[in-house]
């Protein structure tokens, strides 16, 4: 017994020194933000966007986003400036059942987007399981007609199956690849606990959408996400776009605020 105390007294102190030292390492990059120098800690991933159209005019800076959970559901019918919807039922290489009537509704806002579900079950390399994860959506979204310059949100949860970090990022990586140069803008969605986890905290030099969880009241969300706009969060960047949850009517409602200006975000329709 005294010989097993002495190892994980052992054990403990070293890892008590390896968290003390990682600490230190993490605490002395200098924290720039995504109009600075390049962050060089951790796991990068990079996008080179296609060129579309800048935004022109105003947008509400508010938004909704719908997918399967909401089929068989009354559709919000707040006035806000945008609505992204999900195409996939919660993982690669599936459909929300209810993509095509939610995105026609979607199509009555100004502005657009799309978001698929990312995975890694370990089956393939992770540049064949991002390219697969791609090559699907593009065929999903051509068969439903949308178009390419619709700006598609990668969802990065750890409800769906991972492996390593350095999978992970290779899996984000390969699909972003494909999906930028087929015309389609990018940004990645995640609860920022989840993207640690997943990606051991990648870099990103794309916008990103921060998930906050529920409020008791949409009022409550909206200054939560007023705040979290000018902070910055997962991935080393000040979210593009932020989002939380309200029941306003008794309905849970992913409601969204957007920080900074469309371009990229969402399309015009």
């Amino acid at each position: 017994m005294k010989k097993l105390f002495s190892t994980l007294f052992s054990l403990a102190t070293i890892s008590i020194v390896t968290i003390a030292v990682f600490a230190m390492v993490k605490s002395s990059e200098p924290k720039k933000s995504q109009d600075g120098p390049e962050f060089t800690f951790g796991p990068k991933l990079t996008a080179t966007q296609p060129k579309i159209p800048n935004w022109q005019g105003s947008l509400d800076n508010s938004g909704y986003d719908v997918s399967f959970p909401q089929c068989g559901n009354s559709l919000p019918t707040g006035k806000v400036g945008f609505v992204i919807v999900g195409l996939n039922y919660g993982r690669p290489f599936t459909e929300n059942p209810c993509f095509k009537s939610q995105w026609d509704w979607a199509k009555s806002y100004p502005g657009v987007a799309v978001y698929i579900n990312t995975s890694d079950p370990g089956r393939n390399t992770p540049t064949q399981q991002g390219v697969r994860i791609a090559l699907d959506t593009v065929k999903r979204l051509n068969s439903h007609g949308v178009p390419d310059g619709t700006p598609v949100w990668l969802d990065v949860e750890s409800g769906n199956t991972w492996g390593s970090n350095e999978r992970a990022v290779g899996v984000l990586q390969a699909a972003i690849n494909v999906l930028t140069k087929a015309g389609y803008p990018i940004g990645v969605y995640a609860p920022p606990v989840h993207w640690f986890r997943i990606t051991f905290d990648a870099q990103v030099n794309f916008p990103t959408w921060l998930a906050l969880g529920p409020y008791s009241s949409t009022e409550a969300g909206v200054k939560a996400a007023k705040a979290a706009c000018q902070e910055i969060s997962f991935g080393n960047r000040t979210p593009a776009i932020v989002q939380f949850v309200s029941s306003p009517d008794g309905i849970k409602r992913d409601r969204n605020i957007m920080c900074t200006q469309p371009t990229g975000l969402v399309i015009k329709h």
